[in-house]
């Protein structure tokens, strides 16, 4: 859908704004009900597993590990669907403000902030994956270490 959007950018950039103002909104509209919908699935899943176990008279136990570990991973997710919303919104705020030629020094000055969170959000994903998921993290750990190590000798 980017080389979609960039191509008919280069054709007529009308075109890829009325794209970017369909489509995005659209976008972000289904993953948030597919995310609400899994996040409502997984409850659903985890209620009737809890409700089996004492009908048949088992002692209450955690939640299978496969279900919290889907409820990690979709987390882990939204919180990064999150931060893109986060910052790319600012950006659309002020694409749909600049109606006109004229960029003013205001304007100018929201623009380079709004840009500057769109490029922001390529450095905050790899932090949010580590402090959301304990494999990445580990992994970043001993690569740090590792790296630490082949230094000091």
């Amino acid at each position: 859908m980017s080389i979609v959007a960039a191509t008919t950018y280069l054709i007529n950039h009308l075109i890829s704004l009325c794209f970017g103002y369909i489509f995005i909104p659209l976008w972000i509209i289904t993953s948030i009900v597919s995310y609400s919908k899994i996040f409502l699935t997984l409850h659903h899943h985890q209620t009737q597993v809890q409700d089996h176990s004492i009908q048949q008279g088992q002692p209450s136990r955690a939640i299978p590990l496969n279900i919290s570990g889907y409820r990690k991973a979709v987390s882990s997710v939204l919180w990064a669907q999150l931060a893109l919303v986060a910052c790319y919104l600012p950006f659309a705020t002020v694409s749909v403000g600049l109606t006109n030629n004229y960029i003013s020094s205001s304007d100018f000055l929201a623009l380079g902030f709004a840009v500057t969170l769109v490029y922001f959000n390529s450095s905050l994903n790899p932090f949010l994956y580590c402090w959301k998921i304990s494999e990445v993290r580990q992994a970043v750990k001993d690569t740090i270490r590792e790296a630490l190590y082949c230094l000091s000798n």
